[in-house]
């Protein structure tokens, strides 16, 4: 085990010496998760901007529309004021001016009310500037709560007028998202980290003929393999950590508070498990790589081959957001899929132990299997000496 020791010690001086594998693997993935996380949950939380609406004969039923439109302010105006108020809505200074007929909620309740189009119907008025992108997001949400009026008034029910509703508090739904965007993103940042490492650890050194050297020396190969692979873990430990703490620094943001809003929303326990599921996750991936990067002739060919393999994984972690979070214990069997689906448990904080017993036992059995067949490879010399 002494040469593996040197083995390791080898690939570890050949890392640190390059800053690019150092920027690529160490570095940039935790930035780049922590700096989208931080970008979305700035989206998501983005402050919405207050918009001034004026009303001319002002309309009770309509008011009860705005209750939950906490960004409005509904300010009552005389019929005498109309233009000077369509003045300020050109300068800026109003978003919207809206013009009920008098009497117009005894008109509704009383029935006098007609289909749009006839001379009997009243016409509500609605100025706007639609150069402007506050008036016109102002008019949109009014057009759409008349339209909302119009169709209480003709129909014969209600519905969740003063019963039912979304029974999802706003953290689930919150939840809901990340965990359809998150997986994808992490499973991404870890398949780039990791390509940087494997091709370069072992296609780099038989296209610059290095390989030939350990191989001939007194080094037993499998003392040659495990210092690789042990070297490559490490190493794909630090990358799987570096995202870990990218995604562990966002998560405030993510969840539009403070640290303690994080700690809140998710355990000591999911953090372990989301931790687990990554690191078994980048194992995966790199021994993958590297029995790609054992069978090419160079980086660039070792890349190429990687690619396939890339839009497969992103591809399996779009499957949080086309099928949602599976529960189905045999689902977890599948390689990186498992991983996608584990991460989405706990994003959605319904994280069930059973499945992650199985991803992370499947996949010590899937990184067992590929271990042992890259060890195959670097004994036989057809494959290392392809050139």
């Amino acid at each position: 085990m002494k040469n593996a020791f040197i083995i390791m010690r080898k690939e570890f001086a050949r890392f640190f010496k390059d800053p690019r594998l150092v920027l690529g693997t160490l570095i940039l993935p935790g930035l780049l998760i922590f700096f989208v996380y931080t970008l979305l949950g700035s989206v998501f939380y983005e402050k919405e901007p207050s918009y001034t609406l004026k009303i001319v004969n002002p309309s009770a039923s309509f008011a009860a529309l705005f209750e939950e439109q906490d960004a409005y302010t509904l300010e009552e105006a005389e019929a005498s004021q109309v233009e000077a108020i369509k003045g300020e809505i050109k300068e800026g200074k109003t978003d919207l001016l809206i013009v009920f007929p008098e009497n117009f909620d005894a008109i509704l309740v009383g029935g006098a009310y007609a289909p749009p189009g006839e001379e009997s119907s009243p016409n509500v008025e609605v100025w706007y500037d639609s150069a402007q992108m506050r008036s016109a997001t102002a008019y949109n949400t009014v057009a759409g709560l008349l339209d909302t009026l119009e169709d209480m008034v003709s129909s014969r029910f209600d519905v969740n007028l003063s019963g039912g509703g979304d029974l999802s508090t706003k953290a689930e739904t919150e939840a809901s998202y990340y965990a359809m965007l998150l997986p994808f993103l992490v499973l991404t940042f870890l398949f780039s980290g990791c390509l940087g490492i494997a091709p370069e650890s072992i296609a780099g050194e038989k296209e610059r003929g290095t390989i030939a050297t350990l191989l001939v020396t007194p080094i037993r190969r499998s003392e040659l393999v495990i210092g690789k692979i042990c070297s490559l873990s490490v190493l794909s430990a630090l990358s799987a950590i570096s995202s870990f703490i990218g995604t562990f620094l966002a998560m405030p943001k993510l969840m539009g508070g403070n640290i303690g809003d994080m700690f809140a929303a998710y355990t000591a326990g999911d953090y372990l498990a989301l931790f687990a599921v990554m690191l078994s996750a980048v194992l995966l991936i790199v021994c993958i790589i590297s029995i790609l990067s054992a069978y090419a002739k160079s980086v660039k060919e070792a890349t190429a081959f990687a690619m396939p393999v890339m839009i497969i994984v992103m591809l399996l972690g779009l499957s949080s957001m086309i099928f949602g979070t599976v529960k189905n214990p045999a689902a977890f069997l599948i390689p990186a899929y498992n991983c996608v689906q584990m991460m989405s448990q706990i994003f959605s904080r319904a994280l069930s132990p059973v499945c992650l017993v199985i991803t992370l036992a499947s996949n010590a059995v899937y990184i067992g299997l590929l271990v042992f067949a890259l060890t195959k490879m670097f004994k036989s010399e057809k494959c290392m000496f392809n050139n």
